[in-house]
């Protein structure tokens, strides 16, 4: 079990399709004071030990989401490490980059699990352009409507990074692959398998092509074209690896993606502490070129 990899974690926000009908954004939603759901997400993917956060959102989401959450946060456990001369010195930066899905998947591949692997592959094609050093080896991917305590991710840090194995939360005997929103790790690997199997199993504009027809010349229906957009979550991850997999029974889990999933987690005792503001304050880079008085 090695912890020195490159983790990546990605936070899909694109193409989500919510039963709630309110006038703002839903990642928006409250969990504590002064903490919401996109927070959560972004701080349970810097508690995981995230080297960079990849959110997936489209352009009419990104400028907002930003505002929210800016351009990087702190490590939690290093944030204030009390046997540090100067703890301050020792704090880790990790990054966050938005990203949207391409022109050329909407209305064809633009499932809501597809938002993961977009943001998988923009992570991996954008950090190998700059250096093979900074390539993802794994990714960690946390869903803002799945709400579950961002604390305890922390005492899971070794297995998250484990190069070997994939890290899965569970909850009554239920993964992501049974189209819980729950948190869990992929590699590479995976990603390629998933993304094939979705490039396979999908319909596409037309039939296939006649008998003694070398082209394709019969359209399906409007409604029966690209089902890959309809794809759950056991569809799209069905190939993630999960055997010999490391998998955490959770105590609770809630999806606020329904309105009667959102009162469920304000009605229980099951609360989420609002971390320090100094870890989910939006902090954002200074303009180049600037003036003095910016």
């Amino acid at each position: 079990m090695s912890s020195k990899i490159h983790l990546s974690g990605i936070i899909p926000v694109a193409n989500h399709n919510s039963e709630l009908d309110i006038a703002f954004p839903h990642v928006l939603l409250p969990l504590a004071d002064g903490f919401n759901a996109i927070q959560r997400s972004v701080f349970e993917c810097a508690m995981a030990g995230c080297n960079t956060i990849w959110i997936v959102a489209n352009e009419d989401m990104s400028p907002l989401i930003r505002t929210v959450v800016g351009d990087w946060v702190y490590d939690p456990v290093y944030f204030n490490r009390s046997f540090s001369a100067f703890p301050s010195e020792v704090r880790k930066e990790v990054p966050i980059y938005y990203v949207g899905i391409k022109p050329k998947d909407f209305d064809r591949r633009d499932s809501y699990g597809w938002s993961v692997l977009e943001g998988i592959h923009c992570a991996y094609m954008t950090s190998s352009r700059i250096s093979k050093w900074l390539m993802p080896e794994k990714y960690f991917v946390s869903f803002p409507f799945g709400v579950t305590d961002p604390h305890q991710i922390r005492e899971f840090r070794k297995e998250i990074r484990d190069k070997n194995n994939n890290f899965f939360y569970m909850h009554d005997s239920m993964t992501v692959k049974d189209n819980l929103p729950l948190p869990f790790t992929l590699t590479g690997e995976d990603f390629k398998l998933c993304r094939r199997a979705i490039n396979k199993k999908t319909t596409r504009e037309y039939l296939p092509p006649l008998p003694n027809h070398k082209f394709p010349t019969q359209k399906l229906p409007l409604h029966e074209r690209w089902s890959a957009r309809y794809f759950n979550f056991n569809d799209v991850f069905d190939n993630v690896c999960d055997s010999s997999s490391f998998k955490h029974e959770l105590e609770w889990f809630y999806d606020i993606s329904t309105w009667q999933g959102f009162r469920d987690y304000l009605a229980s005792e099951n609360f989420i502490e609002t971390p320090n503001p100094d870890l989910t304050k939006a902090r954002q880079h200074v303009k180049i070129p600037y003036t003095s008085e910016e």
